[in-house]
């Protein structure tokens, strides 16, 4: 059977990119899209590079972003690289969900003395979207770093997004945390999203936080290997190391982030992305 032409594919990429931003998407519909397109890609030659060592299955550590309804990891066809895609709506309990608890996830501000008492306006259900970031399956350190933008630097395993450490123009601020739920995250602009350390995923441990524009992974304060926290933490909050992903043939370990184990504003804080990128961010579209 001949190629679908232009129009016939686009109409069925475009009816499946709106299955996903509607419902999160699955696996399978996920790979109806990447194999629609990669033979065109393919025999252009002009939007896909190969790579050095590609892969012929998802790595296993994209497997902790497919356990969640709210987020779909898709290798590509020739292996080079992973798309992730997320519909911005966690998995877990917040306040930022409807109070009418329609969700199911809806929960009371546990310290209503702290959090909350500056509510950012807007529901989680309010806001209807699709987060996609493509990275390479190995990616590179950059020659030199590279500041984060406001807005998504990154996507949670929940299916959040990750901000860095600033609101509009300032830093997150007392009066900013004030209106956090309990994962150190809040509403706004048109999206529910994590600053600080998202209880939900990870509390002063090494569990795996999601995966920053520039393709790097980002854990919680401890390191796997040692069960402490990591010392060696460059300006990014970043190490080679060895994780509970990591392959056991590779010895060394490779880079990847953590949260900041450094104490914010003197409480109970700590930012998930303060740094650069020491790689080269691809963005979150």
């Amino acid at each position: 059977m001949g190629k679908p032409d232009l129009f016939a594919r686009s109409f069925i990429t475009l009816a499946i990119i709106g299955t996903l931003t509607a419902c999160g998407g699955s696996e399978s519909e996920s790979v109806t899209v990447d194999t629609g397109s990669s033979e065109e890609e393919t025999d252009t030659g002009s939007t896909t590079e190969s790579c050095d060592n590609p892969v012929t299955s998802l790595p296993a550590i994209f497997l902790e972003f497919n356990a969640s309804a709210n987020v779909t990891a898709v290798l590509s066809s020739d292996g080079c690289t992973v798309t992730v895609e997320a519909n911005g709506k966690p998995n877990h309990t917040s306040s930022y969900w409807d109070s009418g608890n329609e969700s199911g996830l809806y929960v009371e501000p546990e310290d209503p003395d702290l959090f909350n008492q500056q509510r950012s306006p807007g529901d989680i259900e309010d806001y209807i979207n699709l987060f996609q970031l493509t990275v390479p399956v190995n990616p590179e350190l950059a020659d030199s770093s590279s500041a984060t933008p406001l807005g998504a630097i990154g996507i949670a395993t929940s299916g959040a997004p990750i901000f860095n450490d600033s609101e509009g123009n300032g830093d997150v601020s007392l009066g900013v945390i004030q209106g956090f739920d309990r994962n150190g995250a809040h509403t706004g602009p048109q999206t529910y999203h994590y600053h600080l350390e998202p209880k939900a995923i990870t509390y002063d441990d090494d569990s795996l936080v999601g995966i920053m524009s520039d393709g790097f992974f980002i854990y919680g304060r401890r390191c796997y290997s040692s069960a402490d926290y990591p010392s060696d933490l460059d300006a990014s909050n970043g190490h080679i190391g060895v994780t509970q992903f990591t392959d056991a043939s590779n010895v060394e370990g490779e880079y990847h982030y953590h949260v900041s184990a450094e104490q914010y504003l003197n409480g109970e804080y700590y930012l998930i992305f303060p740094g650069d990128f020491q790689g080269t961010p691809n963005g979150v579209n």
